[in-house]
């Protein structure tokens, strides 16, 4: 929870990395880029310890619209930390609602700015901006938990499947920005996998066989 740990600094490091960080770095296999600064190091280790992907060019470009600052070798987990960490709460709550929509449609365009839904996401960070509940419950998620809800799968590089979990679907800000959105666009292509659905069955076959035996049919 977002509780639990500080705020990025918004800043970037334009000296020359560190020879500890330079140690530390060939020691994880990470290949030193020419001219590499302070923060690029740093973006390439957090990215190996994270096994993240380096953060695609519309999220940069968003970010670099609203005056956050980063290194162009960030990863995405990172960025999307920074830029929630950043913002302003109306412009955060737009980029929530962009966050929920991407999720669903697995939209690979990540400037809510250059979206065709831009008015869609700009009204609701405008009529939630001041909502209490709305806005408490979204501060509760990281910028990171934003990339993905719930339960759902991913196809890896190589082809194979993983399962992946993100933030919670069942807060009152994921709910208002879902509800929301399906009123303004339509239906949601559901990409979340239901839990335990199949661990649910035998439980309540148990269950039922107990109260007939308490209770069988004449």
């Amino acid at each position: 929870m977002k509780s639990q740990r500080q705020k990025l600094p918004n800043q970037v490091y334009l000296q020359a990395p560190s020879k500890k960080q330079l140690d530390y770095a060939v020691s994880l296999g990470i290949h030193i880029p020419e001219k590499a600064t302070k923060s690029d190091m740093q973006a390439l280790i957090d990215r190996a310890l994270d096994e993240d992907r380096q953060a695609s060019e519309s999220l940069r470009a968003y970010a670099e619209a609203k005056g956050v600052k980063f290194s162009v070798l960030t990863g995405n987990r990172y960025l999307h930390n920074l830029i929630f960490d950043t913002l302003d709460t109306m412009e955060k709550a737009a980029f929530f609602s962009f966050c929920v929509y991407k999720f669903h449609f697995a939209e690979v365009q990540e400037n809510w700015y250059e979206h065709h839904y831009k008015k869609v996401f700009e009204s609701f960070g405008r009529t939630y901006e001041k909502d209490f509940y709305f806005t408490t419950s979204m501060e509760e998620y990281l910028g990171e938990e934003l990339i993905t809800f719930g339960k759902s799968k991913k196809i890896r590089e190589d082809g194979t499947e993983q399962i992946v979990y993100g933030g919670s679907i069942h807060t009152t800000a994921y709910k208002l920005a879902y509800n929301y959105l399906e009123k303004e666009i339509g239906k949601l292509p559901d990409q979340t996998i239901e839990d335990n659905k199949l661990q649910q069955q035998p439980i309540l076959k148990k269950v039922r066989s107990f109260w007939e035996k308490l209770f069988p049919k004449e």
